[in-house]
């Protein structure tokens, strides 16, 4: 597996000409963020149940997939986090009792353009990457989880489970060395509703 460090940085240095604009692009990107109407961001959730545990299949929408494109080519890397929350319903007679949090989990993901391949990347914080030539494809790899397991223990008899997920995207997140990279990742980050699944 390549090193991601290495590979990054060399995809980035390739373009030498590209680094002396980005702080206008990422202006500019901001004030059109800004001017526009609030980005619509939903997320789909489907549950997998099966007796050795929960998987999920969620897909992040958002309606300025154009923009999110752009922005790669021009330099610039977005980030993707889904959290997932597995509870047991609370059956008794108690109200004031909460439901139990069984487990949450996060995934990690972040989109950038590869100068060296002419290839758009997505890498995992497990440190898996997949390269996509077309956008269509690139976003369905970006904004997407298949199967993702979201609990391994089968279900206790007359256990009640649900799960809840929700994704949160900052599209424009920069490399350093540029300082401007939390403002950025702070001004321009969408997170949906939890959205909730029972598992049964």
């Amino acid at each position: 597996m390549p090193l991601k460090s290495f590979s990054r940085t060399a995809s980035r240095r390739s373009e030498p000409a590209l680094r002396p604009v980005f702080p206008g692009i990422l202006l500019a990107f901001l004030a059109v963020l800004a001017a526009a109407p609030a980005a619509a961001q939903s997320l789909d959730l489907d549950l997998n149940v099966r007796a050795e545990g929960i998987s999920a299949n969620v897909s992040f929408r958002w309606n300025r997939e154009a923009d999110l494109v752009n922005s790669l080519r021009d330099g610039m890397e977005a980030r993707i986090i889904f959290t997932f929350r597995v509870y047991q319903r609370n059956q008794g007679f108690l109200p004031f009792l909460r439901d139990r949090l069984l487990a949450q989990t996060s995934v990690a993901r972040s989109a950038f353009w590869d100068f060296l391949d002419q290839k758009f990347v997505v890498e995992s914080d497990d440190g898996s990457r997949s390269a996509y030539t077309s956008p269509r494809d690139l976003l369905a790899g970006f904004f997407s989880l298949t199967d993702f397991p979201v609990f391994r223990l089968p279900p206790r008899p007359g256990e009640l489970r649900y799960v809840t997920a929700r994704a949160r995207l900052e599209p424009i997140r920069l490399m350093p060395p540029l300082t401007i990279v939390t403002l950025a990742g702070a001004a321009a980050s969408y997170t949906t509703p939890w959205e909730r699944r029972d598992a049964q």
